[in-house]
């Protein structure tokens, strides 16, 4: 009786599944997607998938998920540091490339590791964000316009869904914002300033609920034409259109030169700056002339910028006289900027901010990781 029943559970569980999980090539491909939580859930699904993925146990366990930091050395100085601001919101830092550190702050874990949910980099949960406090998430909320509100819900998330696809659908599931219901996992890069966009974002809308006509902002036409809010989704808007935008050259073309010598080596920083010395240009000694044609690893000009034509006047470059008969360049292009969102008289009187979108009455988007958040008429 014991045999006959040990068969009829083999012959339940038995599929085209099952079958693929006993594959080896297959399952140590399943395994490098998952993390050992996971892969442990996996295994305990019946016992026919137990059997196969124990044979190749020790494989499944060496081919699991990695944190993309997990070659990164260790640096003990950060260990202490980082423990002691993890709680702290209001700290900001460099990332690793900008401030010179080339470690982490401790090992990386191999048990709970997953894709950034607004980037898509695979960080453990030692690499990832503290999650904020629950009191704190009504504050993620981000207006969005007419627009975006009243197009299909497969039309905002990444990638698009067609619209055979609802929202109690397993694809839309994983593509709306999730931060409530699941919590909140984000790389050090995405999440370390959460929380100063949100007092940022909530301030503007406090001041422009306070400035009223009593305020003195009768005719100033604020939220009519181009003075409204941005709707949150910007660049990607539904309702977007194409605008000026004028950038000072001069401040753009230091900051790309001050990149362009801080990512240089000793080497060519040296040359960089012989470059420019007139000297240097071949037009000095006869010396330095034949110096430049050697061709020696020490040759300045091995290593010299070619300039290019982005950095003189054309269609997009325009020269603008300013104060005390100064030339300065201008940088003119057509940039895409959202629509302005909708503001209403009863959230402006009362002084609530943002509460259509905290309460669910309207399509929003979570500040956080950059997903829409639906509305309770999308779930009707």
């Amino acid at each position: 009786e014991e045999v006959h029943r040990l068969k009829v559970r083999e012959d339940v569980n038995k599929s085209s599944v099952t079958k693929a999980v006993g594959c080896y090539p297959i399952i140590v491909e399943m395994a490098s997607h998952l993390d050992l939580n996971t892969l442990d859930s996996l295994s305990r699904t019946c016992h026919r998938i137990h059997s196969s993925m124990l044979e190749y146990r020790k494989p499944l366990l060496l081919s699991t998920l990695r944190c993309s930091n997990e070659h990164l050395p260790v640096d003990p100085e950060e260990t202490l540091r980082y423990r002691a601001r993890a709680g702290n919101w209001f700290y900001m830092e460099d990332s690793p490339g900008r401030s010179g550190a080339t470690g982490k702050s401790g090992q990386c874990a191999r048990d709970l590791v997953g894709e950034c949910r607004r980037c898509g980099t695979v960080v453990c949960r030692n690499c990832a964000i503290k999650p904020p406090a629950p009191n704190v998430l009504p504050d993620r909320h981000r207006r969005l316009c007419m627009g975006c509100t009243e197009a299909p819900l497969g039309d905002l998330v990444k990638p698009r869904l067609g619209p055979e696809c609802t929202l109690n659908s397993d694809d839309m599931r994983r593509a709306i914002c999730r931060c409530a219901s699941e919590g909140v996992w984000l790389c050090q890069p995405c999440g370390r300033s959460i929380r100063n966009d949100d007092l940022e974002y909530t301030r503007i809308w406090r001041w422009r609920n306070q400035y009223t006509a009593s305020l003195g902002g009768l005719g100033t036409g604020i939220g009519e034409g181009d003075r409204g809010a941005i709707c949150a989704r910007d660049s990607a808007c539904c309702a977007g259109r194409e605008c000026e935008q004028e950038t000072d050259c001069d401040a753009a073309d230091a900051r790309d030169a001050d990149n362009f010598l801080s990512g240089s080596t000793p080497l060519s920083q040296t040359s960089s700056n012989l470059s420019l010395t007139p000297w240097s240009s071949g037009f000095g000694s006869p010396s330095s002339s034949i110096g430049s044609n050697t061709g020696l690893p020490g040759d300045p000009t091995e290593h010299r910028r070619t300039p290019s034509p982005q950095l003189k006047p054309g269609y997009e470059r325009h020269e603008i006289e300013g104060i005390g008969g100064v030339m300065k360049k201008k940088l003119l292009r057509m940039v895409k900027v959202g629509a302005c969102v909708p503001e209403w008289d009863d959230e402006r009187m009362s002084g609530k901010i943002l509460g259509r979108e905290r309460d669910g009455r309207r399509r929003n988007l979570c500040g956080w990781c950059r997903r829409v958040i639906p509305s309770q008429k999308d779930y009707d």
